[in-house]
């Protein structure tokens, strides 16, 4: 399963969660409780750059073709 943050203006907050919800999506009701979930998957030390992020995701994509 995949996760997504998403940003919903307020005014379309209740429409949009309640097309996701129809569409089988679970809603995470803490964002805090999220964000910190996936921050402490992140390991510690030292933090890629840029560039081997962009390198790695291309080699991805090339090794998924």
């Amino acid at each position: 399963m995949e996760r997504l943050m998403i940003q919903v203006p307020e005014k379309k907050s209740r429409l949009v969660k309640s097309l996701l919800r129809e569409l089988g999506v679970v809603i995470e009701p803490d964002i805090f409780k999220l964000a910190k979930e996936l921050n402490s998957s992140v390991a510690r030390g030292k933090k890629p750059s840029m560039e081997e992020i962009v390198k790695e995701t291309r080699i991805v994509r090339a090794n998924s073709r």
